[in-house]
């Protein structure tokens, strides 16, 4: 990864052949309750971290409890978020390892898995988007193999065509890429048929984890997106990519140490991170989360749901760049240009992972914005000092 990184910073990043529509649904977020809603415009829900998967859902063998899955869909479509529930993990009572302290990671019985995911697409229909599993390359989540997470898929996808319709949207297990295994794991996962059919074709949607190491940057995930993203077009596989759960400062490896950064790195990394998942060509973005985690460097709310530093970013990046034609990303000497238009209006977003540099802007320029928010609208041409914390210059064509 190292090596990628130092090509990145000496080389130009070609921007995409197509600008990307920055869609609403691209604004992602977790959240622990969807009740007690973001103070930020959010357009997509991801429900993982909200209590709702198939354990707490199916509380005895056929017997379901859909007060808090209720809840959490109605929550996030109240606020125009699209909802998206993770299926599974296997409730112990249909577990092939019902004793085991794991019994949740273990193949479910299909019948059983079949008959759940038919149930949730019936009362939810093409309302919500459909994950089948929580990082099944991550031996705490997954103890089966991939063969059988493949057929899991396949099961579900049916079920789920069948209940809700072909509009429904169903989105591969989410995939952790930090590690050479992991990425290994989602390859031979990818490379399965069931019934004669690749995988890739019962799902709308590949959705990844792109942490980078504990003190990696969004330059390292970003690497680590484009690099899934050729792999996986190697063996054939080209399907819409979403960004399913990005944070920094994540230990891993069994480390428990804890990553502290200032509050301006931390705003800066936010408005970074959704910058090049665009740049990435992701449809989808979902920030883990719109809460306070002690194993993550970067809380965009404290514990009242109050935005914090880089919640705040947050709504930033969103003012800069949705609904607009995203160009794409060039970086030359470390200083990073990423272009975006929006009507008449180009806005042209600098950074430099280290160091400063100077740039004049257009004689079309109308204000130039921090990551912070704050807008200088004098206009007309200026120079502007580029650092670690994005700046958005916006100016005519």
């Amino acid at each position: 990864m190292a090596a990628l990184l130092v090509a990145l910073t000496t080389t130009v990043v070609p921007a995409p052949a197509q600008a990307q529509r920055i869609k609403p649904d691209f604004w992602g977020m977790h959240d622990g309750d969807w009740t007690t809603a973001p103070s930020v415009a959010v357009g997509a829900a991801n429900l993982t971290t909200s209590g709702t998967y198939w354990r707490s859902v199916e509380t005895r063998k056929g017997r379901f409890d859909w007060d808090r899955l209720d809840a959490q869909v109605a929550a996030a479509e109240s606020i125009g978020a699209q909802p998206m529930v993770l299926l599974g993990q296997t409730p112990r009572f249909h577990s092939a390892r019902p004793g085991s302290k794991e019994y949740d990671d273990f193949m479910p019985k299909v019948s059983a898995w079949k008959r759940y995911v038919t149930k949730v697409a019936t009362r939810y229909g093409a309302r919500i988007d459909y994950q089948i599993w929580p990082e099944p390359n991550i031996v705490q989540n997954w103890k089966g193999t991939p063969r059988q997470m493949a057929q899991l898929t396949a099961i579900a996808s049916k079920a789920i065509r069948k209940a809700a319709g072909k509009k429904a949207k169903v989105v591969s297990p989410a995939v952790a890429l930090r590690l050479a295994s992991q990425r290994k794991w989602t390859l031979e996962y990818f490379k399965q048929s069931v019934g004669g059919v690749r995988v890739h074709r019962y799902i709308d949607a590949i959705a990844i984890d792109p942490f980078p190491e504990q003190k990696g940057s969004p330059e390292d995930s970003y690497v680590i997106m484009k690099g899934i993203r050729r792999s996986l077009a190697g063996i054939g596989v080209r399907k819409p990519i979403w960004n399913n759960e990005i944070n920094y400062g994540v230990p891993g490896g069994g480390a428990t140490t804890t990553t502290r950064y200032s509050v301006a790195k931390q705003r800066s990394y936010v408005i970074r991170t959704y910058v090049l998942s665009a740049a990435a060509r992701m449809q989808r973005t979902y920030w883990l989360g719109w809460f306070t985690s002690p194993i993550m460097a970067i809380n965009m709310a404290d514990s009242t749901g109050r935005a914090l530093g880089p919640g705040k970013s947050y709504a930033v990046v969103r003012s800069w760049l949705d609904a607009t034609n995203f160009k794409g990303c060039t970086t030359k000497r470390g200083m990073w240009v990423c272009t975006a238009k929006k009507g008449d209006e180009v806005r042209t977003i600098y950074w430099k992972r280290s160091g400063s540099a100077t740039v004049t802007t257009p004689r079309s320029t109308v204000r130039v914005e921090n990551q912070n928010g704050a807008v200088d609208d004098r206009g007309g041409r200026t120079t502007v000092r580029v650092t670690s914390r994005p700046i958005m210059v916006a100016s005519g064509r």
